[in-house]
């Protein structure tokens, strides 16, 4: 069983049960540090995790030194240092940090929802769309990365959401522009005016008649 442990910002490991429990003992690994092996849904303290818990050595009651015999030394250790296994060096991993996670979590939350608000806008609202889908994205990719130190995943959600809605907002603005611009000014007016209720079409076409008639005028 191959274990890895979280401890001062780098990921260690794999270490087997053995050398994971000395290292406990010697104090290298704390019950507060974060540990994780093959079967485990997330990470865990080590002072929580049943296979890594030490069971008191029991010692036999030693003979009282004889008169004029020197006492044993207190400096005396029963633990030794692990020793890794020639050919298999232990590879170190820096876990990227958690403001970082954080910050492209909350840049896609923000951008998704100016982008959102504003999808009305055309270009600007779709540039700002896609800077929401892609940090989003990155934001998630590090969270799967090391879910334990490295946080922001439902802002990132969020902000892919509203990302997603506010890009095909802008496609549709844009498109139904264009398509605006490719018909007769009197046939654009027709069909808005044919949105509205029927009792207020004809008012609506007498005063874009008379607008017409002003402008003619001046």
């Amino acid at each position: 069983m191959n274990w890895f442990y979280a401890k001062n910002g780098s990921q260690q490991g794999p270490l087997s049960t053995e050398d994971m429990k000395s290292r406990i003992a010697m104090g290298e690994i704390g019950p507060s540090d974060l540990a994780w092996c093959e079967g485990m849904s997330d990470w865990m303290p080590v002072g929580q995790i049943p296979q890594l818990k030490i069971e008191a050595p029991v010692r036999d009651e030693a003979p009282p030194p004889a008169f004029g015999a020197p006492a044993p030394s207190a400096s005396a250790t029963p633990y030794q240092a692990p020793v890794s296994a020639p050919g298999s060096p232990m590879p170190v991993q820096m876990i990227p940090g958690q403001s970082r996670a954080q910050g492209l979590g909350i840049a896609s939350m923000v951008c998704g929802i100016i982008a959102f608000i504003f999808c009305c806008t055309g270009f600007i609202s779709a540039a700002i769309a896609l800077a929401a889908i892609i940090t989003g994205h990155l934001a998630i990719s590090k969270n799967k990365q090391n879910p334990a130190v490295n946080g922001g995943k439902g802002m990132a959600r969020a902000g892919l959401i509203l990302g997603y809605i506010g890009l095909v907002g802008a496609v549709l603005f844009i498109a139904l522009n264009f398509w605006a611009a490719s018909l007769p000014p009197q046939e654009v007016e027709e069909k808005i005016i044919n949105l509205f209720p029927q009792e207020i079409r004809q008012q609506m076409r007498e005063q874009i008649e008379a607008g017409k008639a002003k402008q003619q005028q001046r």
